[in-house]
């Protein structure tokens, strides 16, 4: 009823139940009185309808049924809904599709379970020749997607197109129900899944001999997935294998959430327990996308920019005091110059502050391996060398105003004049006054009786430097008095004996000198 037409002559079919029921009376504009014969319970007959609107009256004895439609090939006339009508039967004959098996013939029951739609007289023979074919279509049974009269649906559809799916698809069903919904499943499955058949799995709408993007593809902008280094299931084309195709609890239909990293870890799983060490990077407890472009990028691992614009983007803003001071600094650290922060920093986790990638010793003796080796091989270590703590004094990790990345002024040359501003990463931990005071008992024991020695080395106008003297890391002789002293082109053996009291340094700048803080041996100003 209330169906609009958009051709002019309809065959009109129907059942009657009760065998007393030989014939049926019809009335129309067009075939007014007609009467037409029940065969097996069944009747038909073709009827020409007028441009407009047309009622349809069957009846037999008692039973009576009524329809109107409307007839105009152009345009939807208010009220009526388009109906779409079965074309190209070969003749009005039943029989055609309800085919006579055995025993006393019913229309109402001899519905086919295998059609022949798929003759090369209707509707050709290659509708299941794909490797993926649908389990009616292989089954022949066209009527369970189809109605074979007509429907107020295209493609005379039995139901609208989700809802049928969902007939047979049932146990799907709650697959569907999630907060973000895939916009063609709104449309219809038949939007991405050919209703028939496919070259694809789940007969899906892409193109033979490709991967399932190639459905994705056209709705989906293809240039974000064609740039130099791709994510692997971009590459070979399994958009599923990160995204839900129907639904998900998840934005942009992931399998997982992103926080922390889940859905990466679908896949990398055995990669989780890098990425759960005592630091975790913000970024990762929150979306590995705020670093990787989960498709694909031109810069190396996926990453949005290059690896240190990447970085810099972040912690500018979470640290401007340092880049403020990378900016100023005259020495810069060569990884932080030439943007390796992955050369010290690791990116995901770590059991080291802040982030690093070993303790802070190993870490710098892998860069610095002659170093690192005589540090090994030495007897005496400094302090901050012993505990492992490079950054005692080289605290301007990133860059310095000082030469070494030296958080303080420290002369770098064999001879200076004596400051103590000059001295101020070794006063950070030593007595200030050590090359002060002419006479003492108590600065320092590198002294004969009560005369800093000290004092005479560096106290002057040609005053010889810390490390004219001594090893700033370690050395093999007490006191890290170093084993060999530079002096301009060469490089004079430098060999110190402690005593109890003191001790006797053979140097070739000058004969052997004892010093004994008991019985002084040297005389004043010698």
């Amino acid at each position: 009823d209330k169906a609009w037409l958009t051709t002019g002559q309809i065959y009109l079919a129907g059942a009657v139940v009760g065998e007393d029921v030989k014939s049926v009376a019809v009335k129309g504009v067009a075939v007014a009185g007609k009467g037409i014969s029940v065969e097996g319970g069944g009747f038909g007959t073709l009827i020409n309808l007028k441009n407009g609107e047309n009622t349809i009256e069957v009846s037999a004895g008692k039973l009576t049924a009524t329809v109107k439609v409307f007839y105009d090939p152009k345009q939807q006339p208010k009220g009526y809904n388009r109906y779409y009508l079965h074309s190209g039967v070969k003749s009005m004959d039943c029989k055609e599709c309800h085919r006579f098996r055995r025993g006393k013939f019913d229309f109402t029951r001899n519905v086919p379970a295998r059609s022949d739609c798929t003759t090369a007289q209707c509707h050709g023979n290659k509708m299941a020749t794909e490797e993926y074919v649908h389990g009616p279509v292989g089954a022949g049974v066209c009527i369970s997607c189809h109605n074979p009269h007509g429907s107020f649906r295209a493609k005379q559809l039995a139901r609208d197109d989700r809802g049928m799916c969902m007939v047979c698809h049932e146990a799907k069903k709650e697959e569907f129900n999630k907060k973000v919904i895939h916009a063609p499943v709104e449309d219809g499955c038949s939007t991405c899944h050919d209703p028939h058949q496919s070259p694809l799995r789940f007969q899906l709408k892409g193109k033979k001999g490709k991967a399932v993007s190639s459905l994705c593809f056209n709705c989906h902008d293809q240039t974000i997935f064609a740039r130099k280094y791709q994510h692997g299931p971009v590459g070979v084309g399994d958009c599923i294998a990160c995204h839900n195709a129907h639904a998900s609890d998840t934005g942009k239909l992931l399998i997982a959430e992103t926080a922390n990293g889940e859905v990466c870890f679908q896949c990398h799983a055995d990669r989780r327990d890098s990425f759960n060490l005592k630091q975790v990077h913000a970024p990762v407890k929150e979306d590995c996308g705020k670093c990787h472009d989960p498709h694909s990028s031109d810069h190396k691992m996926q990453l949005h920019k290059e690896q240190n614009v990447l970085c810099k983007d972040c912690h500018q803003k979470l640290s401007p005091g340092v880049f403020k001071d990378i900016a100023a600094a005259k020495f810069k650290h060569v990884p932080v110059d030439e943007g390796r922060c992955a050369d010290c920093h690791r990116a995901h986790s770590s059991n080291y502050e802040p982030l690093l990638d070993n303790t802070m010793e190993k870490l710098c003796f892998k860069c610095h391996v002659e170093l690192g080796d005589e540090v090994t091989e030495s007897k005496f270590k400094h302090g901050p060398v012993k505990t492992g703590d490079c950054s005692a004094c080289h605290s301007m990790i990133h860059g310095s105003t000082f030469p070494k990345l030296l958080g303080r002024a420290f002369p770098m040359n064999f001879y200076d004049a004596y400051s103590p501003t000059k001295y101020d990463l070794c006063f950070g931990c030593h007595n200030k006054d050590i090359a002060r005071k002419q006479m003492t008992t108590e600065l320092t024991n590198f002294r004969d009786g009560q005369y800093n020695l000290h004092f005479l080395h560096v106290n002057r106008q040609k005053g010889r430097t810390c490390t004219a003297c001594h090893g700033a890391h370690a050395s093999t002789q007490a006191k890290h008095i170093r084993e060999e002293v530079p002096f301009g082109g060469w490089a004079y053996p430098i060999e110190f004996t402690k005593t109890k009291d003191g001790g006797t340094c053979v140097v070739g700048c000058h004969a052997p000198k004892t010093y004994d803080r008991v019985k002084p041996l040297l005389k004043l100003g010698s």
